[in-house]
């Protein structure tokens, strides 16, 4: 779909997280990865319901998908797209946020087919989520986190 500009305007538009806590041991931030039955690991993420504000739906996607409440840190990167459903493809946009845990009980969402979770370091989520696309979103939470991640 376009615009009369020739741009490309999204079917889709969604929200994600980079859900991060700071370990008790030694203070090093974790971020929370997820993978969706016969998935990837990746990082939560959720459609915005028409007429929902961007904002309303990153706190609901986060409860929805990994039970907890989170705080904003920082606006991030905009991912845009290309997937398929069924024949036809659509423009997906997913707007990514740095949000810090902050209450609430991790629990796995069997709605949304989340099998597995995992708290893990910055270098350690870029080893488990293969998804190019991802890895800029991880590498610049990092950036935002203070963390200088290897090329």
């Amino acid at each position: 779909m376009s615009d009369s500009n020739n741009q490309i305007v999204p079917s889709i538009l969604a929200v994600g997280g980079v859900i991060y806590r700071c370990r008790r041991r030694d203070g090093k931030p974790e971020i929370l990865i997820i993978k969706k039955r016969n998935g990837f690991w990746t990082l939560p993420k959720g459609r915005i319901e028409p007429g929902e504000h961007e904002l309303v739906a990153l706190h609901r996607e986060m409860r929805e998908e990994t039970g907890l409440r989170v705080v904003i840190i920082a606006d991030g990167e905009t991912l845009t797209y290309q997937i398929s459903k069924g024949n036809t493809l659509h423009t997906k946009q997913v707007h990514y946020f740095l949000v810090r845990a902050d209450g609430g009980k991790l629990r796995l969402s069997k709605a949304e087919k989340i099998e597995r979770a995992r708290w893990c370091t910055l270098p350690v989520a870029m080893e488990r989520i293969h998804n190019p696309r991802l890895h800029t979103v991880v590498r610049w939470a990092a950036h935002q986190l203070g963390i200088t991640l290897p090329l």
